[in-house]
């Protein structure tokens, strides 16, 4: 296969002077002469070309194509399936005040908030009305958005303090946990790799293939799966689990309903001898918390995992143990069940890798047959930083460790499932802050001096900025 082999304008000229100087009867060229001049005009035309061909090249490779080009790529490689991912809005809830408390309060929706950072002021809107009620000085959460898109909302809690809109009898406003769910658009290199990773899926049943589809799920709402880890068995035992996280190390969502109130899936069986039965909902949190009960008609008898029955909870499915019931259920029986299932990111990735049999022909499915797949969340290890900066002249240090803190944050929570918090690379963030002059780190979520926090596959490391102390 012919290779393409740009080249510069010196190569270029050196085989023209050498090929006029063959084809004629000079025997060499000064580099005042008129034919030197016109021949090193024409190399240099040669040599532009070869970059223009090059940056060509260059646009048509998702390893080096980058902003619109790298999404024109996408759109060629897997038409109308993958896409960049657009920066989210952060929101949360507000608590807004007043005095005193006779009447109720109305709050607008549209009102705007505030607060400020290194930047500038942040803006947020409330998606809802609210009402200070009679008897209350404070209002319930109301629901606020961020104007702008991207990580600037994500605030520390208690950082929206200021009134845009003015309410009568609204005297102070505050957001009584933090905002983490602002993104900012999809990088190129994150973009790139989703990418590929989704093209080496497309065979499906590999854990390439799981982790790809994974880190694509996202939901109405705007959340998304940014990290996925497939975690196999030394030894393998057909189960396998994956790892998800959003980004804020708290991914886990369950409903626990039907702890206390059973989930009656089954009321009568109409022929007897099933051994397989699943419940309502799915996936199910498996902590220890499921009980199943059959009634055969004597009254619900608990059942015991491991002996009467197994689970798989990943569907839902509970298989009958032949010991326990040789025929499987008679006719008539009941069976009802205790537990938690998962919602929001888990339960719609666990939907992605089994397959939704409603809608085969947009999600068939990921997992091979005869492995199950766990989807859960990782244990988050939260960190702690405690340093001190020293910044340079004209530079405010309130701004300038603000900024570091941001870093710091950014570098932290943007770290993969199982990923190490290394030391330097918190110095390197904080000094590649504008200002900074010099970054000592004291104390690293309890160690100190600071020294490199292990991370297992198992967990991801996240922080919060009221965890991060600089002075």
């Amino acid at each position: 296969m012919p290779i393409f082999q740009p080249r510069n304008r010196v190569q270029i000229l050196r085989e023209m002077v050498a090929r006029v100087i063959a084809r004629s009867k000079l025997v060499g060229l000064t580099r005042n002469s008129v034919v030197f001049h016109l021949l090193a005009g024409a190399a240099n035309e040669d040599a532009e070309q070869y970059v223009q061909m090059a940056r060509l090249r260059n646009l048509f490779s998702i390893d080096k194509a980058t902003g619109s080009d790298l999404d024109e790529r996408a759109a060629e490689i897997v038409p109308g399936t993958i896409f960049r991912r657009e920066a989210l809005f952060a929101s949360g809830d507000m608590v807004f005040t007043r005095t005193g408390t006779t009447g109720a309060l109305p709050i607008p929706v549209g009102s705007q908030v505030g607060a400020t950072d290194a930047q500038g002021q942040i803006r947020f809107r409330t998606t809802a009305a609210g009402t200070i009620l009679a008897g209350f000085t404070d209002s319930a959460p109301i629901p606020v958005v961020a104007t702008l898109a991207g990580i600037r909302g994500n605030v520390a809690a208690g950082a929206i303090n200021q009134i845009i809109t003015k309410i009568p009898g609204v005297v102070s406003v505050a957001n009584p946990s933090a905002f983490t769910n602002g993104t900012d658009r999809e990088s190129d290199a994150s973009f790139r790799s989703r990418l590929k990773a989704f093209v080496q899926a497309i065979s499906r049943g590999t854990p390439n293939a799981i982790e790809g589809f994974a880190r694509n799920v996202i939901l109405d709402d705007g959340r998304r799966v940014l990290f996925a880890t497939l975690d196999e068995p030394i030894i393998p035992n057909g189960k396998v689990t994956l790892y998800i996280d959003d980004g804020t190390g708290s991914v886990e969502e369950f409903d626990e309903s039907f702890i206390g109130s059973p989930d009656t899936f089954l009321t009568a069986t109409l022929s007897g001898g099933e051994v397989d039965l699943f419940t309502t909902e799915r996936p199910i949190r498996d902590d220890g918390s499921f009980v199943l009960e059959i009634d055969t008609g004597g009254g619900f008898i608990t059942q015991t995992r491991g002996v009467d029955f197994e689970l798989n909870p990943s569907i839902g499915q509970i298989e009958l143990s032949t010991a326990s019931w040789p025929s499987g259920l008679p006719v008539g029986a009941s069976a009802r069940a205790e537990y938690r299932y998962y919602t929001g990111l888990i339960q719609e990735t666990q939907r992605v890798i089994e397959g939704d049999p409603a809608d085969i022909l947009r999600t068939p499915g990921v997992r091979a047959a005869g492995v199950q797949v766990e989807v859960v969340a990782p244990q988050t290890v939260f960190q702690s930083v405690t340093g001190s900066i020293s910044v340079l002249p004209d530079f405010d240090p309130a701004i300038v460790s603000t900024e570091v803190s941001s870093a710091i944050q950014a570098y932290i929570n943007g770290l993969d499932i199982g990923a190490d918090v290394i030391v330097a690379e918190i110095i390197e963030r904080a000094m590649a802050v504008s200002g900074m002059f010099n970054f000592r780190l004291d104390d690293l979520s309890g160690s100190s001096p600071a020294v490199d926090q292990v991370v297992l596959s198992s967990q991801v490391a996240r922080i919060t900025s009221g965890s991060i102390s600089l002075t």
